[in-house]
């Protein structure tokens, strides 16, 4: 079983932050997770070597929303696993 190791106002302040950074990626992709059939650009990115060649990554907003989720998740759980491997205890 998993210990929390974060403080409540840790998980608060991990919550806003990563919600925040999941709205921001999805704003920052515009359209594109909604609408599969137009692409925004030239180059479709969901096709897996378009994806990864042509850094459709970055300019989505999809590593942003990514650490968002992670973020959140930590959040949720109270547990960080990096705090537990390093041994950091702010409490």
């Amino acid at each position: 079983m998993i210990s929390k190791n974060e403080s409540t106002l840790e998980r608060v302040f991990r919550l806003a932050l990563g919600l925040g950074l999941v709205s921001w990626g999805v704003w920052t992709s515009g359209n594109y997770w909604l609408s599969y059939t137009t692409p925004a650009y030239q180059i479709p990115c969901w096709e897996w070597s378009n994806f990864i060649a042509h850094a459709c990554l970055v300019e989505r907003g999809f590593i942003i929303a990514v650490v968002g989720i992670i973020f959140t998740l930590t959040g949720i759980m109270g547990w960080c696993p990096l705090k537990s491997i390093f041994r950091i205890k702010l409490k």
